[in-house]
């Protein structure tokens, strides 16, 4: 089989701003009621989630044998968004196609601008990795009417007709608090470092507050979070002021890495390092160093494998270009990642981790025998 090339049109590197990264996975009022896909409303939090799905085993007839994907993505700060487009191109290639990859860096024109080229590049199969609601539901309406598949990964979508795929971010501030939980079986006095607005924050949200409900003995006495051009820099400033005026704070729950690198700053500008356990969201290269470091409250983190994450959807894409039939809605599982986990192991990077850690690749997700795995990181 031929190589297959991967052209990146607009940005080459990881760099915009979370602002912009975030704005990507918009509130249920930015889906628009009756899009084309016949579904009011935003199908991303009214469909039913179908894990359970399974690809045929045998090759569908409708796969060509160079199947041409258009990867349109509003990447944000952090090496998430690299793993992720790495473990999607990979899977493409490993699975025999090409893949054009359009990367908007928060421009939300931009990202309008490249699906209209990736639409008029008549490709098999559209990703859209996250984006504005607002700004990306009318040209997967124009793809899908133009017969092109979309597959959707965290964007607040109105169009039944695209495959939607996200992390479980229920699930994901379940099993962080309920370390957190067990961490502090006495409770404690919390700063909840989060921001509105932003689907998966808002699903982390709703999950803390019914914590805070069921077990009073946990408190909230402070809240900050800032989505700017540096998100840890930002948040640490405002975090710095928050916590000076919550000397007893004792917890700090932060529902994004950037965030809680920022609470990290926070703390030690306010030498609070010794009294005050972090507990985070997602993972990378960079948050395995700062939770491993000497002296570290960066207690635990919830997160999927973002390489695996990326991989999925690709399978997901590969499937639907196709024309397979898939659910509408499917969820990834995160996994619980402690700091003493890390230690224990001997954990320094995302290949390590993936060793200590083999629960965060999901090959049986959208696997089948006509699409080559590949092994997340490698």
């Amino acid at each position: 089989m031929r190589s297959k090339a991967i052209r990146l049109i607009g940005a080459t590197a990881v760099g915009m701003s979370l602002l912009a990264a975030c704005s990507q996975s918009t509130d249920d009022k930015a889906a628009k009621p009756g899009a084309s896909g016949g579904g009011a409303g935003n199908c991303a939090t009214e469909r039913t989630v179908d894990n359970a799905r399974k690809l045929p085993a045998e090759k569908p007839a409708g796969l060509k044998g160079d199947f041409k994907v258009a990867l349109v993505r509003q990447s944000g700060v952090g090496d998430y968004f690299e793993q992720w487009g790495d473990g999607a191109t990979k899977q493409i290639k490993a699975a025999g196609g090409s893949v054009t990859v359009y990367d908007a860096r928060g421009n939300n024109a931009t990202q309008v601008t490249q699906l209209d080229q990736a639409i008029n590049s008549k490709p098999d199969v559209i990703i859209v990795d996250h984006g504005l609601a607002d700004s990306v539901n009318p040209k997967i309406d124009d793809a899908i009417a133009k017969g092109i598949p979309v597959v959707v990964y965290d964007v607040a979508i109105s169009n039944c007709k695209a495959v939607y795929i996200s992390q479980d971010d229920a699930s994901i501030a379940d099993k962080i608090l309920g370390y957190m939980k067990q961490d502090n079986p006495s409770g404690g006095k919390v700063a909840y470092v989060n921001v509105s607005g932003i689907a998966p924050l808002d699903s982390r949200d709703k999950v803390y507050q019914q914590f805070l409900k069921d077990n009073p003995t946990f408190s909230q006495k402070a809240r900050f979070g800032k989505y700017t051009e540096s998100v840890a820099a930002d948040t640490a400033t405002e975090g710095t002021a928050a916590l000076s005026a919550a000397p007893d704070t004792t917890i700090a729950f932060a529902a994004y890495d950037e965030l809680a690198k920022g609470t990290l700053i926070a703390l030690r500008q306010n030498g609070m390092t010794n009294k005050v356990k972090v507990y985070g969201v997602d993972v990378s290269t960079a948050d395995i160093g700062a939770m491993t470091e000497a002296g570290s409250p960066w207690r635990a983190t919830a997160a999927t494998d973002p390489a695996n994450v990326g991989a999925v959807v690709a399978r997901a894409a590969v499937a639907a270009g196709a024309k397979v039939d898939l659910p509408q809605k499917m969820t990834i599982p995160a996994t619980l990642i402690t700091q003493d986990t890390l230690k224990q192991n001997n954990v320094t990077n995302m290949d390590t981790l993936r060793k200590a850690l083999p629960d965060l690749a999901t090959p049986d997700v959208l696997g089948a025998p006509w699409i080559t795995p590949i092994r997340p990181g490698s």
